[in-house]
């Protein structure tokens, strides 16, 4: 009978830390050499309850990822950084690193449809410009969240949008 016992104790210390899991707020790791942009992106996305991990450069990105993936659920990057940049990063965390759960959502400055399109099937779940301003890239963050899984609650609705134009990430167009 003490085996039972001990089986009961398990399970509600395995109860404690699903629930700990499924209440925690979501995470992603936002990669980006632009400072500015770096610190806008995570904002915008901790505005919708989601906390930002970051990194400047591909190598520091894959760092975090080592040390942090079963807490990260979103893996944001630019493209074009020093180093390892976004499309090697990609390429290797979906083929060297396994990773096939993990979304990953590339926000770059004017991706011709031919790149995107080379982008999704090399494993990316979304490509945003960043020129769109942060209304696209916080949409499509809610979205891939969603389509993980992730309780309602943890991705709240859209914020006021934060105008990127006052800034200088955005042109006004004519």
């Amino acid at each position: 009978m003490r085996g039972l016992g001990q089986a009961r104790s398990v399970g509600a210390e395995e109860a404690q830390l699903i629930t700990a899991a499924t209440q925690r707020r979501r995470r992603a790791l936002v990669v980006d050499d632009d400072n500015v942009v770096l610190h806008v992106l995570s904002a915008a996305l901790e505005e919708i309850g989601v906390e930002c991990v970051h990194a400047r450069d591909g190598r520091t990105a894959l760092r975090v990822l080592a040390e942090e993936l079963l807490s990260i659920d979103l893996l944001v990057t630019d493209l074009m950084m020093p180093g390892l940049g976004g499309e090697a990063l990609v390429m290797t965390v979906r083929e060297l690193g396994g990773e096939r759960d993990l979304p990953i959502l590339v926000a770059s400055a004017h991706v011709e449809p031919e790149r995107a399109e080379a982008l999704r099937v090399a494993g990316v779940d979304a490509v945003v410009d960043k020129g769109q301003g942060l209304d696209p890239l916080v949409a499509a963050a809610r979205e891939l969240l969603a389509a993980r899984g992730e309780p309602e609650a943890a991705v709240p609705a859209a914020p006021t949008p934060v105008p990127l134009f006052r800034i200088g990430l955005n042109r006004v167009r004519p």
